[in-house]
């Protein structure tokens, strides 16, 4: 049956409900027959397409996409896609990574396809009407064109490459040093990256200091040669105790003294040799008391993850962008204890506070990012395990600060901390004559707005659902599902879950205890059903009336009973504020 369709228009709420219509198209479009229909159809799952030919916009597109099922006939109901194409930032951001001198970088697709390059060739060929595919092989660039000729005689086809390979070929008597790395997202993204660079990018100023080296040596050499013929005769004892002495300085045996009596020039010599070993030894001291100094700045681990071996290496920019989780720790209602002290106190109060729990860090193998009056940013390059055992760890530390504050006569704190993953770019921003270490991404902060919510739902520690879908071991921990949220500044909602590991052994109990009924709770109230939800949390709070988590879906429920929930409606609360 040949059937006519046409495409119509809408506004979207922040919810993406629909809402007004704009305009019909004037043009029949039948989704069907389009590859991400297609694909969705196939895998029965969220995919992605592979690289195709937009009809819109005739540029090599990829679309992301869904099918949605009648959730009691699993009848077929749509697809939903968001289309990506393939724009010239993505080009533009290829060709602003320095790979030496001449290097290049390009993105390929299992056919050999040029995805993007940080070259000028073109990512279609053919006609307007007519659009295909530009080969990498066909590339321009003669280190484009041989790099992919090469992979392509190597492995015989690019879906060969299975795993990270770092490869070397000759181009015009050059060698050149390949790295190729495939990329596949597991919804569909199936490509290889490839990084080429001339070997003479490199190697010329390591040749160049290496001719300086030898030459330097050279001259050093003939005039020594020079020197201990003349007075061979003369100076032999006392230049050979210089050379003792002088080697023992050179091990860093800065002690060590030349001992010749003597009112000639090696006697003035040997003079001035102690005098230089002794403002060595001085200005040695001084740059050790200031590399110590810097590396309360600049922690050793810190440096070790933008790979510098110095402080005096870092720069404006310098940066390590990878997958990693982010915390976010802060005292609760610190504002309203800090109106109870003096500045001093305050001072001498968050100093106090924050070496207790820093070192809990650097243990589990994150670092600090920055302190953000007495709250603390952290991240963790290796595994979300680190993060969690961190966190726990901390809140452990804090149980016994407060042991000992209550014993003193102070008030107890409480601390919220918040554990989100994902990409983030580490490392320093600000001015040429000021930098200073930061993260940043989406994943920072979702993690900040995670800790905001701790208090919220009276836990100790909250980990969004990214955290839990790394852990190696999902039973390492006690978690507890607490809720769908839609924090500030998001349209979509993420799960959350509390770590009970984290909390003090008589919430941990009771929380584990009412585990059964609150996930009844959950599932009621997720399925509309809330005269069953406000059941379940009345029992929970029977048992633990202190379960603030239990208390706010309460207040939720008896505010939802009076008003109509929308079929699709899935149980996401939306936060307006950050904290």
């Amino acid at each position: 049956m040949n059937v006519s369709f046409y495409r119509d228009y809408y506004t979207l709420d922040v919810r993406g409900y629909r809402q007004h219509l704009i305009y019909r198209a004037d043009q029949p479009y039948d989704s069907r027959l389009r590859p991400w229909f297609k694909a969705a159809l196939q895998a029965e799952a969220s995919t992605w397409t592979e690289v195709y030919i937009a009809f819109t916009t005739k540029l090599p597109n990829v679309t992301a996409s869904l099918p949605v099922y009648d959730h009691l006939s699993h009848k077929l109901l749509g697809v939903c896609a968001t289309d990506v194409v393939l724009p010239e930032e993505f080009r533009t951001f290829l060709k602003e990574l320095e790979i030496g001198k001449t290097g290049q970088a390009f993105v390929v697709d299992r056919k050999g396809n040029l995805i993007s390059s940080s070259t000028e060739d073109p990512l279609m060929k053919g006609s307007e009407h007519n659009p295909q595919f530009f080969k990498a092989i066909d590339s321009n660039n003669p280190l484009v064109q041989e790099s992919a000729a090469y992979l392509s005689q190597r492995f015989g086809s690019f879906d060969q490459i299975r795993q990270n390979q770092q490869l070397t070929f000759s181009l015009d008597g050059t060698r050149q040093f390949l790295e190729v790395l495939p990329f596949n997202d597991g919804f569909g993204l199936d490509w290889l990256i490839v990084v080429v660079t001339p070997e003479s990018d490199f190697m010329g100023r390591i040749l160049l200091n290496t001719r300086i080296t030898i030459g330097v040596c050279s001259v050093a050499l003939v005039i020594a040669l020079g020197v201990g013929i003349v007075l061979a005769g003369r100076v032999t004892d006392p230049i050979l105790k210089l050379n003792g002495t002088v080697k023992e300085i050179a091990r860093g045996h800065w002690s060590q003294r030349v001992e010749v009596n003597r009112t000639d020039e090696v006697g003035e010599l040997a003079d001035s040799v102690n005098t230089m070993t002794a403002q060595i030894q001085q200005s040695f001291e001084q740059l050790e008391g200031q590399r110590n100094a810097f590396s309360r700045f600049f922690p050793p681990e810190y440096l070790q993850f933008l790979n510098k071996q110095s402080v005096i290496e870092i720069e404006l920019g310098d940066h390590v962008s990878k997958d990693m989780a982010v915390m976010f720790s802060d005292i609760r209602g610190f504002t309203s204890l800090a109106e109870k002290m003096t500045p001093q106190e305050t001072f001498d109060f968050i100093n106090a506070y924050l070496q207790r729990i820093s070192p809990e860090v650097q243990k589990h193998h994150g670092f600090v990012v920055k302190f953000i009056g007495d709250g603390v940013m952290a991240v963790f390059p290796d595994q979300v395990e680190d993060a969690i055992d961190a966190a726990i760890a901390q809140l452990q530390r804090i149980q016994d600060y407060n042991r000992q504050r209550l014993q003193d006569g102070d008030f107890a704190i409480e601390v919220g901390v918040g554990l989100h993953a994902g990409h983030v770019m580490a490392g320093m921003i600000g001015a040429h004559h000021r930098i200073q270490p930061d993260a940043v991404s989406d994943t920072v902060n979702l993690a900040a707005r995670l800790e905001g919510l701790s208090k919220i739902y009276g836990a100790a520690l909250i980990i969004s659902e990214a955290v839990r879908v790394r852990l190696a071991d999902r039973d390492r921990y006690q978690l507890r599902y607490l809720d769908r949220v839609i924090v500030k500044g998001r349209t979509a909602s993420i799960a959350i879950y509390e770590v009970l590991d984290a909390e003090p052994e008589r919430e941990r109990s009771l929380k584990w205890a009412t585990l059964a009924p609150f996930a009844a709770g959950i599932k009621a109230y997720s399925g509309h059903n809330l005269a069953a939800a406000q059941f379940h949390f009345a029992a929970v709070l029977r048992q633990n009336p202190g379960d603030k988590t239990a208390q706010l879906y309460e207040q939720r429920v008896r505010l939802l009973m009076g008003q109509d929930l929308p079929q699709d409606w899935n149980g996401a609360w939306a936060f307006n504020q950050k904290r």
